[in-house]
């Protein structure tokens, strides 16, 4: 006979409270009560029939617990792991450096170019490819001239203080204008250091060609302007068109004869004006240079 003790043991579970597990209860011990042949000899299915519901009315017991439904009998979504992305190498990055050439490079390497082009059109003059690029060359330097020309005159209307022909002009018919101005700009610059104390050593050699032709140059310039000319002499020959002549006698050293030699008596100086054969318009320029201490004329 089986004990129904075993089936409410093992309903302890919770699954004695579910409507399978009251009927198969009922029915067994309906059948049990009735003692006939047919459910005796019947006993053990109905057991083994029992277990087997009670597997599946059972569904806490512990052989499903990991596998348990979830709130309103759906399991939650397993949410996917998160693996960390693979680390690449970084990919390799090559750096070109350009590098801008000055303005004097890139016009080596023009000319170089340049050059190269005609040299290779004169050897192979017989191929009319080379030819035609040496000319195509030369037609762009010719236009670059022409550029530099025409924004040169742009930039002197807009600049007219860098003019050199603003102050002196170049056309014929300025031209003696501006001379005349200029030499009248040196003859006071003469007289002006006449004035002052300065006067003019000629120191020559009596024995030479250029020497003795200078000498009535000398003279007349002095004597037009007013300025106090000596003659000294190196070899001690004297010459007669100069008025006034001294024999050196180691008083005065000069480097190279015929010179002109600036001198003040009254505070010693001593100033070179000029060596070898000079015009009287030159000397005129150099006693301005002198007097205006070499100031620049433009």
């Amino acid at each position: 006979m089986i004990k129904t003790t075993h089936f409410i043991r093992y309903s302890d579970n919770g699954a004695a409270n579910t409507p399978v597990f009251r009927w198969l209860i009922s029915a067994l011990f309906a059948d049990l009560s009735t003692k006939t042949v047919r459910i005796k000899a019947n006993k053990t299915t109905l057991f083994v029939v029992a277990l087997g519901c009670l597997s599946v009315a059972v569904p806490a017991s512990t052989s499903f617990a990991a596998d348990a439904p979830g709130w309103r009998w759906y399991n939650d979504p397993m949410l996917p792991k998160k693996t960390a992305p693979k680390k690449t190498d970084a990919p390799s990055v090559t750096l070109t450096r350009t590098q801008t050439l000055t303005p004097t490079e890139q016009m080596d390497w023009f000319h170089r170019y340049y050059q190269d082009t005609l040299n290779d059109a004169a050897i192979n003059s017989h191929d009319a490819k080379k030819v035609e690029k040496a000319m195509l060359l030369n037609q762009y330097v010719s236009n670059k001239s022409s550029e530099f020309g025409m924004t040169f005159k742009k930039v002197l209307l807009d600049n007219p203080e860098l003019s050199y022909t603003k102050d002196r002009p170049t056309e014929q018919a300025a031209r003696s204008t501006y001379l005349a101005a200029e030499r009248t700009k040196k003859v006071r610059a003469v007289r002006s250091l006449a004035q002052s104390g300065w006067g003019l050593f000629f120191v020559y050699k009596g024995t030479e060609e250029i020497d003795q032709t200078l000498a009535p140059s000398v003279q007349q310039f002095a004597t037009e302007h007013g300025v106090e000319l000596l003659g000294i002499t190196l070899d001690g020959v004297a010459l007669p068109s100069i008025i006034q002549n001294r024999q050196n006698e180691q008083h005065i050293n000069v480097p190279f004869s015929p010179a002109l030699v600036l001198v003040n008596p009254g505070t010693g100086e001593m100033k070179p004006l000029a060596y070898g054969f000079i015009s009287q318009e030159d000397l005129l320029g150099r006693f301005l240079n002198v007097a205006t201490n070499f100031a620049p004329d433009f």
